[in-house]
């Protein structure tokens, strides 16, 4: 990603159609940077919070990743302003890593309901060995099963700063109103009820 230095003001930048940002880390003194808008999401849509890339500033080439991403509370789908953090090769990044459920349709087909009740957890891991998501299998799930934190295929190296058994995964029995629906065969009994009360009255 081509990222240039910022001497204008926000609305200024963001009126060039780019997006405002900062710089910052080992070897590098923090300064405010500005990226082409398309070019910016571009990057953020393929790397994400937890993948690092090269970001060239003037002739020099870093390795970065997106510390923190700012987001228009008006409309979500706008970014007004990032955070990159450069690291080296030997550092590692701490970063909150998406959870992906995986098998659910066989599941749900079932008649069962998956609900994900964390989806995604804070994870250490070195700087080369970035990843997009965890992905949970939860295919072979059966009523009222669950799967935690400690069940996450880790890769090695990787280190998630949360407790193992934090629920992540329950599988539930969808639930029914008490109160049964009327049948068909219950109208009919109110109806021929109904009908000799008038005959009754009309003795």
């Amino acid at each position: 990603m081509k990222i240039e230095k910022r001497t204008e003001k926000l609305k200024d930048v963001r009126a060039q159609e780019k997006v405002a940002g900062v710089i910052y880390g080992k070897n590098i003194k923090s300064q405010p940077i500005q990226v082409d808008y398309k070019e910016f999401v571009k990057a953020y849509h393929e790397y994400g919070q937890s993948m690092t890339f090269k970001a060239k500033l003037g002739s020099k080439n870093h390795t970065v990743y997106f510390k923190d991403i700012q987001i228009d509370p008006i409309n979500p789908n706008n970014y007004i302003h990032f955070d990159l953090q450069k690291v080296s090769a030997s550092d590692t990044i701490t970063a909150d890593i998406p959870i992906y459920l995986v098998g659910k349709e066989p599941v749900e087909k079932k008649g069962l309901i998956v609900q994900q009740i964390l989806d995604s957890v804070e994870t250490e891991f070195p700087v080369s060995e970035g990843i997009s998501n965890f992905e949970l299998d939860v295919s072979s799930l059966e009523g009222n099963d669950t799967l935690t934190v400690g069940d996450i295929d880790c890769p090695e190296g990787f280190i998630i700063h949360q407790d193992k058994d934090a629920l992540v995964v329950n599988v539930t029995y969808p639930t029914y109103d008490e109160e049964e629906e009327e049948t068909d065969e219950d109208v009919e009994v109110e109806a021929i009820k109904q009908k000799d009360e008038n005959s009754e009255e009309q003795e």
